[in-house]
């Protein structure tokens, strides 16, 4: 395990990858390689740019407000949806205009709820979370907007009835789709590709690369898709495909020299 280490290029000979070099300068010689990077870091990583007839689209992204309080209130569970009359704008602001929800949804997350000791006695961690257009869908100043869009995520939680939520509650961090775009999130997104009809389940990109043996794919952006489920179902795809291709090398080798495996 190799904590804090970026990968910084693959080695390949012909269509097999012989060893991981990290950015520190080190080189991890490999007999199979599972990619479970943003899928646009695995192709940026393998030099391969996909074979699709439509061109890959992107999930919504999020605004994030991470916090804690010392209030609780009788309304919140571990997750709490408040949900906006504007069903069917909101997704379109969102989705197709790159504007921000003019009547928000929002997901408000108390994890000591459940777990006391995520915070000190008598305090309790809450986060925010409101859908926000992707930085592909919508070109919107984060740095200006973030401090006015907190404090109105805020403001809205209180009118929905969490009495002086905006006053009691101190806010850590603000986490915009330019945060996640600096943590290496295509589009500025946490989500990935989006679930459109051409992208679901046997749809979504496969998690082997054409041109390349002993690479395979995993995470959201590689069948079958987002959400932990799908994420680990992908793990379990990836296991699978090296341990066939290992099957037919060693069953290969076999037949050259006689021996049956």
């Amino acid at each position: 395990l190799r904590w804090n280490t970026r990968a910084a290029r693959l080695e390949r000979s012909g269509p097999t990858v012989r060893a991981v070099h990290t950015a520190d300068g080190a080189r991890v010689a490999c007999d199979a390689v599972v990619l479970a990077t943003e899928l646009t870091t695995a192709y940026t990583l393998l030099g391969r740019t996909p074979r699709r007839p439509v061109p890959l689209r992107f999930s919504p992204s999020a605004v994030v407000l991470h916090g804690h309080t010392a209030r609780t209130w009788p309304e919140l569970d571990h997750h709490t949806l408040f949900f906006g009359g504007a069903w069917r704008t909101t997704f379109a602001e969102i989705a197709r205009e790159g504007t921000l929800m003019s009547d928000p949804s929002l997901l408000l997350t108390r994890p000591t709820a459940t777990d006391p000791t995520l915070a000190p006695p008598g305090r309790h961690v809450v986060s925010v979370l409101a859908p926000a257009p992707n930085l592909r869908t919508g070109r919107l100043d984060w740095p200006r907007l973030a401090p006015a869009y907190r404090d109105e995520l805020l403001r809205t939680l209180t009118a929905r009835g969490l009495d002086s939520f905006a006053d009691d509650v101190t806010v850590d961090e603000v986490v915009t789709p330019d945060t996640w775009a600096a943590r290496g999130l295509a589009a500025g997104t946490p989500f990935s590709l989006a679930h459109t009809v051409t992208q679901t389940g046997p749809f979504r990109p496969a998690n082997r690369v054409r041109g390349v043996d002993n690479v395979v794919l995993a995470g959201c952006g590689t069948v079958p898709g987002v959400g932990i489920p799908p994420v680990l179902i992908s793990g379990r795809i990836a296991a699978e495909r090296l341990a066939r291709t290992h099957q037919r090398v060693r069953g290969r080798v076999s037949g050259a020299t006689g021996t049956r495996v």
